[in-house]
């Protein structure tokens, strides 16, 4: 019996050393080295949480990052196309944000769509405070060969997950240059692996 008492709490606490370390382990793998970005046309349930190359290029024409300095996020942008759910594929890392090619370039005539997770299982992401976001609140986006366009929040909203496609693809008829912002948001259902709600943000090209 005494050496039961003795070896038990000894046990346990050696499980409970490993569980941490195994813990902190997996944080580690996760999110250290670097990461390459492609196109995403595919679901992404469990995104890279790794650091993108900063000597990440993308052809002169198309967007490579966006700094939205009133919330204090920033990160570059993959192309991401149609999944075969024909849902908006997303970025397959946290840290981007993903720009949909079968939109029009951002600051083009037309509409243009960027999205980006809010959460990653380790740390934010690029999204994290997007609701934040007021409106006239600024943002930029640059290009590959490093042009800057400039953009003003005209409106921040949320809608149910099942409802946000309609607002998503909807061009205000009195903006010509625009671009919607999209995000998660509401309670995370993990049964589904998703949040209830979205956050969408209009703004024009300035």
């Amino acid at each position: 019996m005494r050496y039961i008492k003795i070896v038990l709490p000894v046990a346990v606490c050696g499980l409970l050393i490993a569980y941490g370390a195994w813990g902190l382990y997996t944080r580690w793998h996760a999110t250290t080295g670097t990461y390459t970005p492609r196109v995403v046309a595919h679901e992404t349930p469990t995104p890279s949480e790794k650091p993108v190359e900063p000597s990440y290029t993308v052809p002169p024409d198309k967007p490579k990052s966006i700094d939205l300095p009133t919330i204090q996020a920033s990160g570059f942008i993959q192309q991401v196309d149609i999944t075969k759910t024909n849902a908006v594929g997303s970025p397959d890392n946290v840290l981007m944000a993903g720009w949909f090619t079968r939109s029009v370039t951002p600051g083009d005539a037309g509409l243009s769509i960027i999205d980006g997770h809010v959460q990653g299982k380790y740390q934010p992401g690029v999204f994290k405070r997007l609701a934040s976001l007021k409106a006239d609140d600024t943002f930029t986006v640059t290009f590959g060969d490093n042009s800057v366009r400039k953009f003003k929040v005209v409106s921040v909203r949320n809608y149910a997950a099942q409802d946000a496609a309609k607002p998503l693809f909807a061009q205000a008829p009195d903006i010509t240059q625009q671009l919607n912002l999209i995000t998660c948001a509401g309670k995370f259902d993990s049964a589904r692996n998703q949040y209830d709600d979205r956050t969408i943000v209009v703004a024009v090209r300035l």
